[in-house]
């Protein structure tokens, strides 16, 4: 099912793959918007180039919805994207901000901590 985020490989790692993208889906849009506005449509062509084709969004509008929502995003004046369309750009609000922040904090510390268990340390205890 290609709903959050997608690879197009198969599924031999079980639940682990799709579970890992629906988890970061809400931090990688987050982060798009951290850096500019954007409209709906440039996210998945940027998110795959960014990932160097490992990554997709392929129905970011669920997640779009849900972060707005939440205030997390606003929409900002429609404008002339560069296709020549009128599209709804949308902006990361200050509440966005903070909780973008606690979210990139808590995947580095787990990730951190994975990666000290794959490494096979005892650590300090």
């Amino acid at each position: 099912m290609k709903d959050a985020l997608s690879d197009g490989k198969t599924r031999s790692a079980g639940g682990l793959e799709e579970n890992l993208k629906k988890a970061l889906t809400e931090l990688l849009i987050l982060f798009l918007f951290s850096e500019k506005e954007h409209y709906i449509g440039e996210l998945a062509p940027l998110l795959e180039t960014r990932s160097k084709g490992t990554l997709s969004i392929v129905f970011p509008y669920a997640a779009i919805y849900r972060i707005t929502q939440r205030g997390y995003l606003k929409e900002t004046e429609k404008r002339t994207a560069p296709d020549g369309r009128l599209r709804q750009y949308y902006a990361l609000t200050e509440n966005g901000k903070t909780h973008l922040q606690e979210l990139l904090t808590a995947y580095h510390l787990f990730s951190q901590g994975v990666e000290h268990i794959l490494l096979g340390g005892e650590g300090d205890a």
